[in-house]
Formats: structure tokens, C-alpha cells, sequence
């Protein structure tokens, strides 16, 4: 009699781990999918803070001052190439502002800004948000 009863509960508890997978798999690829969007969007702001930096560097190295932007902008787009470069802002004035005419008003101890801007899409709206503002700005003075 014994044996009987065992079949019959391994019959009605058959569907009971379909049911668990059921409830525990949208959470699982739920959390999956938040640590994917959440490292391409670290990927992401890591490369705006390295091309800002990059870029001001290329800016205060230079020794013709009259093509600094030009240099800054190329600098950036050509180390954020990863990121899509339709939401890449770059802005590079010169501090104290006025001074980007390079051709005789900027001296060292002048310095250069640059910002990097990037909207970041996310792969998955509901999580974060449809796009984030990852920004980064650095100074650095002429040589």
C-alpha cells in the first residue's frame, strides 16, 4: 500500500519544477539582462572619460595652437570608436574663454577644456531608462 501512495504523489508533484521555472526564469533573465546593459554602459562611460582626456592631452601638446580643435575633435572620435559617434558631443574651448584663437593670445599657463558627451541607448528601456547622459569633462594647461 505503501508504494502506492509514493506513485501517486510522484504524480501530482510532476508538474510542480515547470511551474518554479516558469515563476523564476523571467527574474533570472531579468537580473541577466540589467548586468549587461549595466557593463556597456560602464564600458561606455569609461571610454568618454578616456577620450576627454586623451583629447585635452592631444590639445596641450600640440605645438601649432591654430588647429587645436581640429586635433581634439579627430584625438576623441578616433579613441571613442566604439561608441556611436552620432551621440558623441565634443566641445574644446579654451580656458579663459575667448582664448581658442590660438594664433598669438594663447600662451602657456592658458589651458584647455574638453567635454565629451554621449547618450547612451540602453538595450533595455524598462531597466534604466531609453537614454542616459554619460559625461565627461577635463582641464588641462598649456605647455
Amino acid at each position: 500500500m505503501r508504494t502506492l501512495s509514493r506513485s501517486r504523489r510522484r504524480t501530482r508533484d510532476r508538474g510542480q519544477g515547470l511551474t518554479e521555472f516558469a515563476i523564476v526564469i523571467p527574474v533570472f533573465l531579468l537580473v541577466m539582462f540589467a548586468i549587461f546593459d549595466f557593463g556597456f554602459m560602464a564600458y561606455s562611460r569609461l571610454t568618454v572619460m578616456n577620450a576627454a582626456w586623451e583629447g585635452a592631452r592631444a590639445g596641450v601638446m600640440l605645438a601649432d595652437r591654430t588647429t587645436i580643435t581640429d586635433v581634439v575633435d579627430a584625438t576623441v572620435k578616433s579613441v571613442s570608436f566604439a561608441l556611436t559617434t552620432s551621440s558623441l558631443t565634443i566641445k574644446s574651448p579654451c580656458v579663459p574663454v575667448g582664448s581658442c584663437d590660438f594664433n598669438a593670445t594663447a600662451k602657456p599657463g592658458d589651458s584647455v577644456q574638453v567635454t565629451v558627451t554621449y547618450q547612451y541607448r540602453t538595450f533595455f528601456p524598462l531597466l534604466f531608462g531609453a537614454t542616459l547622459t554619460l559625461s565627461s569633462t577635463v582641464q588641462m594647461v598649456l605647455e
